[in-house]
């Protein structure tokens, strides 16, 4: 593992990229459970 300081800026942006991709996407992974458990929440009601 590379440690940060030794990371040139480049790296660094490319790091920050990855890792806001990966955020995207579990947000996205989450609002789609999200309305998987409000749609079952709603069955479970009637």
């Amino acid at each position: 593992m590379v440690k940060i300081e030794e990371m040139s800026k480049e790296e660094l942006i490319e790091v920050i990229r990855m890792k806001d991709l990966l955020l995207k996407e579990l947000r996205d992974e989450l609002e789609a459970y999200q309305v998987l458990v409000d749609e079952l929440q709603a069955k479970l009601e009637k």
